[in-house]
Parts: C-alpha cells; structure tokens; sequence
C-alpha cells in the first residue's frame, strides 16, 4: 500500500483538524449571535454522525465483499480522527466550565 496515494484519509484528516481548530479557538472578530445559537455545534455533531456512518457503510461494503481493505482503513483513520475531534473539544468545554467554577463570586 502507498501511502503518498491515501489522498482521501490525508484530506479527511485535514478537514477534521480544521474543525477542531474553528471550534476549540473561535475567532473574536465573529458576532455573539453566531457563537452563541449553537450552530458550530450541531455541526460539528453531525459531522461526526456522518463520519461514524461511513464507517459502519464501509465496512458492511467490505463484508459484502463490493469494497477492498483499503477503503475500510481509510474510514476507520478518519474515525479515529473524527473521535479525538470530538475528545479535544470535550476536554476544552469541560476546562472552560471549571475555569468558571474557580472564579471568585
């Protein structure tokens, strides 16, 4: 196998670490509005829903035998990225609510 040909697991990744960097460090310069509606984060859930059902689509197509091995390793790559995404910014959330506990009243 390739490597220097798994553009689709390199772009994937790419796309993943993109998210996690708008999402774990939001830009100042956007309105309130836009960070406070929820919608990075509906966004970024359903982004993992998709990745996650990928997966699960490639992997019966290589149980039926209409897809090979690669295209399963790819997937599962950009799983796991998708899933220490999502850990990252999980961790963030749960630093920034302690920071909040620790202010003073």
């Amino acid at each position: 196998m390739d490597i220097t040909s798994n553009s689709a697991a390199l772009s994937g990744a790419a796309r993943h670490y993109g998210t996690a960097k708008r999402v774990t460090a939001p830009n100042p310069a956007e309105g309130a509005a836009n960070q406070s509606d929820g919608g990075m984060v509906a966004k970024g859930v359903e982004s993992f829903s998709d990745v996650l059902k990928t997966v699960e689509t490639t992997t019966h197509q290589y149980a039926a035998g209409a897809t090979d091995a690669q295209s399963v390793v790819e997937a599962l790559a950009n799983a796991e990225m998708a899933l220490e995404t999502a850990v990252t910014v999980r961790n963030r959330v749960v630093e920034a609510y302690q920071e909040l506990l620790r202010m003073p009243i």
